[in-house]
Parts: structure tokens; C-alpha cells; sequence
């Protein structure tokens, strides 16, 4: 693989709208299109240039519509995007929480939760997934990185030393999931890991389960995600927890960590993934700072994530829509705008 289809550089100086997570909310989308000032085509009166974080696609009713948007935008040099760890689970047919809108073995267990929503044409499948596996993982400008979960240097620099080991994202994706499972078959908890998954396995999806902790498996998702650096830069870093919860469709034993709190590089970052809420309602552990403020040490970290993949819970619980939102950041103006018009400056 060549460095730069999965490290892409953006325009030197051209206003940007660093759009989070959409997860299929096609209405938000339009919305928030329509209030920043783009035309139907992904034109801007002042030239502006949209920029996604990843995780288009999964949990919303239309994916398929803003795929189709994003990239007709993008083939029309009218957009840019990042590959979420949602878009990653397709192009490496990984079937998750939410993606039944694309893999019919999920199909009937997500309607249960997700439904109404538009499914893939079938035909169109194959090649959507070798359009995605195009798409970086990285855009980066000498003011801003954007990434869709975590800026870590270690795994940049794992993918860049290993970027000959194939030809494509899916191909180099397997070589180090393949590393990762030989290293882990030589560890002595993974014994207890497939004991685990044999005992628990039909458990992990189901929230009224009642799983003991799993330290095997614990071990086991900790080590995936810091061994595999495209899950490190597209799901972030995890620590073990004490006692397992349900979060995203099944049970964890593993939590996310803020790798902002440690990151002093002079350059700002822009990412999406860990679910902020506006205004302060329901605060995740992660953010100890107001919703409007940056986050890190050198406050130049930018989470752009208002959870509006969570919609899905108000219209089937009768909820406010309004407390899950779509939002954009305006670089360089450092404004947020949400797909309601609403606007605030960040502090």
C-alpha cells in the first residue's frame, strides 16, 4: 500500500466543517447541511469544505442516503471523510451491533431495536465496500489532525512500518489481526479466553444475561485493540474494568480510556466516537469538561461526536430527539453548529 491513501493531506487554509458521527440520521444530516450553508451539490458560497469523522453508517434509519451523499460529494471533490470503526466492520465483513441495514445474519436481531430503516440494495454491496476501503484513516493539515477515534503516534508509526505487508486496507487490516491472534495464542490467559467464549459466548449480546467477569476475555479485547493499530486509530484505548457492563450492544469488560489527557502535540485534533451530550445532559465518564470546551492539557483537542446515533432510543421511547444531536466544528472559527441551527463558541 502507498502512505497516501491511508494518510491524506487536506487544503492549506480552506475553512473547514469537521462534521461527527451521523450513523445513518439522514434528516440530521440535511439539516445541519442546510443550516452551515451548503448547496444540494456540496458547493459553498464561502468554499467551505465538509469533513467527516467516520461511523456514516449503522444504528440510524437511512445509511445507505448518507453514504450516497457523502460520497458523491467526495467524487465531486466537495468532501472529505475518515473510516470509523462502523465503516471498518464492513469493509472487513465484521457484522456489529447495528449494521443489519447491511449483513442480513443481523438483519432481524438489530430491527428488534433499530428499526424502521432503509436497507442495501444487495447488488451494490461488494462494491461499496471497495469504494470505503479507498477512504484514509487520517487527513492532516499543518493546524489541524482529524481522526476517527484516537491520534496515536505508536500506531501511526505500526501502520506506516508495515504498509508493504499488502496491497489494501482490508488486506493490511488481516495481517494484523493475523499478528495479533498469534501473539495472543501465546499469552497464558488465552486458554481462559476460549474457555470463555465457549461457556458465555451465546450471553454477551443479551442484556438480561448475567455474566460473571470474564478475565480471559478481558484480556483478550485489550490486547486486539492495542496490537491491531487500525482498531487503536478507529476504536481508541481501553482499560480493564472491575465488573462488566452492556454498552453498544453487548456486554464489556473493557472501558475507554481519554487519550487527550496525555496528548501535548502543538497541533489541534479533531475526532469523533465517544458519544458527547449537549448540554451536559448524562455526561459520559470520559469528559470531565463542559460540552463546550475543548478537551486535553493543551486544550486543542476537539471531540465532534453529540451522540445523535442514539436517536434511535427517542423514537422508539417517546424521548426528547433534541437531547442526541448532529454537530459540526467550524475551523477555524473554533464554533460548534448543530444540526437544530443552534450555535455556541467554544470556550
Amino acid at each position: 500500500m502507498q502512505a497516501e491513501q491511508l494518510f491524506r493531506t487536506l487544503p492549506a487554509g480552506q475553512p473547514l466543517d469537521i462534521i461527527g458521527d451521523v450513523h445513518g440520521e439522514i434528516d440530521a444530516l440535511l439539516s445541519l447541511l442546510h443550516h452551515l450553508g451548503y448547496r444540494t451539490d456540496g458547493s459553498h458560497p464561502h468554499n467551505r469544505l465538509p469533513v467527516f469523522v467516520g461511523d456514516l453508517c449503522d444504528r440510524g434509519p437511512d445509511s445507505p442516503a448518507v453514504l450516497a451523499l457523502v460520497e458523491q460529494w467526495m467524487a465531486n471533490g466537495r468532501a472529505q471523510a475518515v473510516l470509523g470503526n462502523h465503516e471498518i466492520n464492513l469493509i472487513t465483513h465484521d457484522p456489529k451491533d447495528g449494521s443489519g441495514w447491511y449483513f442480513p445474519e443481523r438483519a432481524e436481531r438489530d430491527a428488534r431495536q433499530y428499526a424502521p430503516w432503509r436497507h442495501h440494495p444487495e447488488p451494490d454491496k461488494t462494491a461499496l465496500a471497495e469504494r470505503l476501503a479507498q477512504w484514509p484513516l487520517v487527513l492532516l493539515r499543518d493546524d489541524i489532525r482529524i481522526v476517527h477515534a484516537a491520534w496515536l503516534p505508536d500506531a501511526l508509526d505500526d501502520i506506516r512500518a508495515n504498509l508493504h505487508q499488502a496491497d489494501t486496507l482490508p488486506g493490511l487490516y488481516r495481517f494484523f489481526e493475523q499478528r495479533m491472534e498469534e501473539e495472543a495464542k501465546q499469552a497464558d490467559w488465552y486458554a481462559g479466553y476460549l474457555k470463555e467464549q465457549e461457556t458465555h459466548a451465546a450471553q454477551i449480546e443479551q442484556p438480561d444475561a448475567e455474566l460473571p467477569f470474564l478475565p480471559g476475555t478481558a484480556q483478550y479485547d485489550l490486547h486486539r485493540n492495542g496490537s491491531n493499530p487500525i482498531r487503536s486509530l478507529v476504536s481508541g484505548i481501553e482499560t480493564a474494568v472491575n465488573a462488566p457492563f452492556y454498552a453498544n450492544g453487548r456486554w464489556r469488560f473493557t472501558t475507554r480510556l481519554p487519550w487527550w489527557q496525555t496528548y501535548h502535540g502543538p497541533t489541534a485534533v479533531a475526532f469523533g466516537h465517544y458519544w458527547r451530550r449537549w448540554p451536559n445532559l448524562g455526561q459520559n465518564r470520559l469528559f470531565d469538561e463542559a460540552a463546550d470546551s475543548p478537551l486535553g492539557t493543551s486544550r486543542n483537542a476537539y471531540c465532534v461526536d453529540y451522540a445523535v446515533g442514539a436517536r434511535w432510543r427517542s423514537r422508539r421511547h417517546g424521548g426528547d430527539p433534541q437531547a442526541y444531536r448532529l454537530a459540526a466544528l467550524r475551523w477555524p472559527e473554533k464554533t460548534l453548529l448543530f444540526d437544530n441551527g443552534e450555535c455556541a463558541a467554544l470556550r
